[in-house]
């Protein structure tokens, strides 16, 4: 039988059609098949330094014991009261503390709850643990406030965007303080020590997010940083990555707490925390996160949540050990669990928020891990839809508590250099080239984006301290050299103090090395090059 010319349009179209509806009933199914049972993933690149530049200039660790004064108070619309529980999706986490104890305990309406005492707001949170499913029950409506990390709301706000949906950051809620971190084996004393290991990581989480950005700070060659990268191994979720280590799979895990120490307790002196937001203090930070559906019907009720949430962490302060107690039952968590937790964390009240975001002037170190976060993730191929921080964000619930709290201070406690010791550990090592002018301590301008980069090494690692060791060649007198290499080191320790004015002097440690530390012969001119150095270590602060 010959087919006609529409017969064979007929039977094109109809193919078309059956194509068509096999991918949207059954795409997912036929993509494994095409994969070989594998999901593709998206496109990567390599993390870089300037991958994180946002956070360049940034508030250091942040102004110490700086006060909240300069909040302009908000005044919001009248009436705007939420007449059900509003609900607040959080996990097991002791950061959520304040809420809780405010609220004493999870569900709504019990009589110990301040929220229902004092503003008449029911209040009742949730556990979620699984991210996926806290973001789809916040987008149905069925959650009102969401937890998140900031970085993670970068890559959350991205998806939002994509469905026409819109929310806000309206509360800091913490800082973590050694709750993320690296473990390691003890040989590894350094970030540049992680070069041809095998680490365990959660991709795209918090702790992807902090190792891309120690990577990005350490010495290590963008080559090298780049293999890193290619040698982890993702893991489900933190814990696993943490039962990586302590089965002796990999080198080195980054997971938080309890899993954190939890994993060098299995391995005992042979393992370590290679480094921590202990150090690395103003990267990952906690946030609560509000449907702008909620935020538009319900401002008042949402101030109220956020006042109560700051009144939640002075019950806390004056009675820690009830406190304890009601996070442990409502998380069904002991007490030393709890306490563990909350002391890898700083809790932020008022002052930290208004510094954070950027309500004391200055920019908002909010925006800053934000967009890094946004920049990091489309490099990594998880987002497609541009976001901007300060979309995102509504500070109107925390100015207009200013009245509440006048002059209340961020209390951060002070971090000094000290003699050089054998214990010292550096975490991170540099060697920057920076130039000066033959035989004097002017440094020339060429080498001035390269100073500027320490800046951003000093904001996110509040709880260590910067030496800066000044090396020359040997060409001259010995005690000159040494005089010269002096000079340079406190030049560099000047000129960063004169462009971050927040960085506070008493965190750098110079040194003078002279030519008595070659690494290369002097009886060349390239050798003398590489001798006439400058030698960044960021040293814990223990």
């Amino acid at each position: 039988m010959k087919i006609t010319p529409l017969g064979k349009l007929i039977m094109v179209l109809l193919g078309l059609t059956i194509i068509y509806f096999g991918f949207q009933n059954f795409g997912a199914d036929i993509k494994k098949w095409a994969t070989g049972g594998k999901e593709s993933s998206p496109t990567q690149t390599a993390t870089s330094t300037d991958d994180f530049g946002a956070l360049r200039n940034a508030p250091s660790d942040p102004g110490r014991n700086a006060g909240s004064n300069g909040v302009t108070a908000s005044v919001l619309a009248s009436g705007g009261k939420i007449s059900r529980p509003l609900v607040v999706a959080i996990n097991t986490w002791a950061g959520h503390a304040p809420g809780i104890v405010a609220n004493g305990g999870l569900d709504a309406g019990s009589a110990a709850s301040l929220y229902k005492k004092k503003f008449s707001l029911d209040v009742k949170f949730v556990l979620l643990e699984d991210p996926a499913a806290k973001l789809a029950a916040f987008r149905n409506g069925d959650v009102d406030i969401m937890w998140d990390t900031v970085d993670n709301w970068a890559r959350e706000a991205s998806i939002l965007a994509e469905q026409n949906q819109n929310a806000k950051s309206i509360l800091m809620q913490d800082w973590s303080r050694g709750g993320d971190g690296i473990v390691s084996l003890s040989s590894i004393t350094s970030i540049e020590g992680l070069k041809g290991k095998k680490i365990a990581c959660t991709q795209f989480t918090p702790s992807h997010f902090l190792l891309l950005y120690l990577l990005s700070q350490s010495g290590l060659s963008p080559e090298d940083r780049t293999a890193v990268e290619k040698n982890i191994i993702f893991t489900q979720d933190a814990p696993a990555a943490a039962a990586m280590f302590k089965a002796k799979q990999v080198d080195a895990a980054v997971t938080w707490e309890p899993d954190l120490s939890g994993a060098v307790t299995a391995r005992e002196d042979e393992a370590h925390v290679l480094v921590s937001t202990t150090a690395a203090t103003n990267i990952i930070a906690d946030t609560l996160i509000a449907r702008q559906d909620v935020i538009d019907s319900a401002p008042e009720s949402v101030r109220d949540f956020v006042h109560g949430w700051f009144e939640g962490i002075e019950m806390m302060r004056r009675d820690p050990a009830n406190s304890y107690a009601v996070v442990g039952k409502a998380l069904k968590l002991d007490n030393e669990t709890v306490s563990g937790m909350l002391s890898g964390l700083k809790l932020t009240a008022f002052a930290d928020n208004a510094q954070f975001y950027g309500l004391t002037g200055g920019r908002a170190h909010y925006e800053t891990l934000f967009d890094t976060a946004f920049v990091i993730w489309r490099k990594k191929g998880l987002v497609t839809r541009a976001v901007n921080a300060k979309d995102w964000v509504d500070t109107r619930f925390i100015s207009a508590l200013a009245p509440a709290y006048p002059g209340e201070k961020v209390e951060e406690a002070k971090v000094a250099a000290k003699a050089p010791s054998s214990q010292d550990r550096a975490i991170i090592n540099k060697q920057i080239d920076i130039h000066f002018t033959p035989g004097s301590d002017d440094i020339m301008p060429g080498s001035f984006f390269v100073l500027d980069a320490l800046g951003d090494t000093m904001t996110s690692f509040g709880a260590t301290y910067l030496r800066v060791e000044g090396n020359t060649d040997s060409t001259g007198s010995a005690p000159a050299n040494m005089t010269l290499s002096e000079r340079r080191a406190l030049a560099v320790k000047s000129y960063i103090l004169k462009n971050f004015p927040n960085i506070e002097a008493s965190r750098f440690q110079t040194i003078g090395r002279g030519s008595s530390q070659p690494v290369a012969s002097n009886a060349t001119e390239s050798g003398r090059q590489l001798n006439r150095r400058t030698e960044i270590k960021v040293v814990l602060a223990q």
